[in-house]
C-alpha cells in the first residue's frame, strides 16, 4: 500500500475501535510502545486473537478508512 501511494511511513495507524496506535514504517511494519511489529502481530496482541483480518482492523487516522 506504500508502493501504491495509499499510506505513507510514518502515518498513523489505529487499532479498529480501540484507542491504540502505531506508526507505520517503511517497511509496511509498525512501531508501536518503542517496539518494531508486523501491523498483523500487533493487531493479535492487543485484540488477544489468534488470527486476524489485519487490513480491515488498521485504520488510517488522517482518512478514517480501513486499509481494507
Amino acid at each position: 500500500m506504500i508502493e501504491w501511494g495509499v499510506v505513507n511511513a510514518g502515518d498513523t495507524i489505529l487499532a479498529k475501535d480501540r484507542s491504540e496506535e502505531a506508526t507505520l514504517l517503511k517497511n509496511g511494519n509498525v512501531l508501536a510502545n518503542g517496539d518494531e511489529l508486523s501491523m498483523q502481530k500487533w493487531l493479535k496482541e492487543l485484540y488477544g486473537w489468534s488470527s486476524i483480518q489485519t487490513y480491515v482492523f488498521a485504520i488510517h487516522k488522517d482518512s478514517g478508512k480501513s486499509l481494507s
